[in-house]
């Protein structure tokens, strides 16, 4: 999926749609005193569209802390997809460790 350029006219009909309100915090963005992202609502790592019903505007500072939440859950969600299919890799490691005198120990 290519992801569609936010062009001034798409932003301001985003904001005006969304009556200015952040969608995460639920306050009002003052639009010409505060920085604010266009955030997509599913991400697009999870099968999030990029058009205007998946997006809404938030501030700044609370589209940063969602994106490292969403960071976190995306990664979960590739290592699970992953071993349902079978493609991580699932062998034994041996473990080591060193005794007291620093010479190391292999365990099987």
């Amino acid at each position: 999926m290519t992801r569609r350029r936010w062009t001034a006219k798409r932003r301001l009909a985003l904001f005006e749609a969304h009556k200015g309100t952040c969608h995460i915090c639920g306050e009002k963005i003052d639009g010409t005193r505060e920085a604010w992202d266009v955030e997509h609502i599913i991400p697009l790592a999870m099968g999030g569209d990029d058009d205007e019903g998946n997006c809404a505007p938030a501030h700044a500072s609370c589209h940063k802390a969602k994106t490292k939440e969403d960071a976190g859950n995306i990664a979960k969600a590739n290592r699970v997809r992953a071993k349902h299919f079978g493609a991580r890799d699932t062998t034994k490691r041996k473990m080591s460790y060193r005794r007291f005198n620093g010479e190391p120990v292999w365990r099987d």
